[in-house]
């Protein structure tokens, strides 16, 4: 498979598409200090039904940019990938700092998200304490003066259980250097985290993670969100941590995947055409052509009521 680059004015971001080429498309955002192998699991169920985008943050894989690591522009580049893929419908799934990038898309721009999944992360707008930020801020920023061989073990043990994710996480962690890696978490935390205590989603959510991820708030978190936001569907990975993923790669998948069918259907595919003989066979084949086709249009309306049912709200809201 060969990436696919989009030029952006301070970055080349990389990106890989898989699968049908006018089915329901499916972006997948990776973590901190990762690239789109964090998806590889996924991508092998997902491409067959999907169109499966995965793509490189920039400063991270495959991807270049210039100066620091900007949460924002990371998701000013999403936004311009979409411009340049223009799906329909479109499923957005964040792992980790990709599902925070996964929000703020939404939060932007709710009309081209049609489904959100967010996986071991934490929510934007939940309301923080000041003194919070700045104790997780000062804890990240000590992070630059580790030793680098206990940094990188450090790295694969907070985030995995795996073992061959644990190797991973080290071998993608170890290509970024170890200030960039702390700058890219002190990023999230300083600028997508803030405070909006009466934000709901607009689109139907799946919020996962693993039962045993120590990382932050993020468990905790995920049920008082699950209970605050009524879109909010909450699936808890067993044997599994921060990266629930890779640590439990089946029952995430079909976690997702059954989510995915419900939000975003795939029309079934048809019956292999019988042998035309006379005008009943005719008849029947014509007739399971239209309903297939049927179906994904009936799928793809509801998409789109639903699309202009969020923007009647807001009109109405802003009105």
């Amino acid at each position: 498979m060969t990436a696919r680059s989009l030029d952006r004015p301070d970055a080349t971001v990389s990106y890989w598409v898989e699968g049908p080429p006018h089915a329901p498309t499916v972006l997948l955002l990776h973590g901190a200090a990762l690239d789109h192998h964090a998806w590889r699991p996924q991508v092998r169920v997902l491409r067959d039904r999907y169109r499966v985008v995965t793509v490189d943050l920039r400063h991270h894989g495959a991807s270049t940019a210039s100066g620091a690591f900007r949460f924002h522009d990371a998701v000013d580049d999403v936004l311009a990938l979409l411009d340049a893929l223009a799906p329909d419908p479109l499923a957005l799934v964040g792992l980790s700092l990709g599902g925070n990038i996964a929000q703020e898309v939404v939060r932007r721009d709710p009309e081209r998200v049609d489904a959100l999944v967010v996986a071991d992360a934490t929510c934007n707008s939940v309301v923080r304490l000041p003194t919070e930020k700045v104790a997780t801020l000062a804890a990240l920023r000590s992070l630059a003066w580790y030793p680098r061989r206990l940094f990188l073990h450090a790295a694969g043990r907070a985030t995995a259980r795996d073992p061959d994710a644990r190797r991973y996480v080290r071998e993608a962690t170890a290509a970024m250097p170890q200030a960039a890696t702390v700058g890219v978490l002190s990023s999230l935390v300083s600028d997508a985290l803030r405070a909006e205590p009466g934000y709901r989603l607009p689109v139907p959510m799946l919020l996962v993670h693993g039962d045993g991820d120590r990382v932050g708030d993020i468990a905790a978190g995920a049920r008082r969100w699950a209970r605050r936001d009524p879109r909010v569907e909450l699936v808890v990975i067993p044997s599994a941590s921060h990266l629930s993923n890779l640590d439990a790669p089946e029952a995430f998948t079909d976690a997702l995947v059954g989510f995915l069918d419900r939000v975003v259907p795939v029309p079934a595919p048809s019956e292999p055409a019988e042998p035309v003989e006379g005008p009943l066979r005719r008849l029947r084949a014509t007739a399971r052509a239209w309903w297939t086709r049927r179906r994904y249009s009936l799928a793809r309306v509801r998409i789109r009521s639903s699309r202009a049912a969020r923007r009647a709200r807001r009109t109405s809201a802003r009105g």
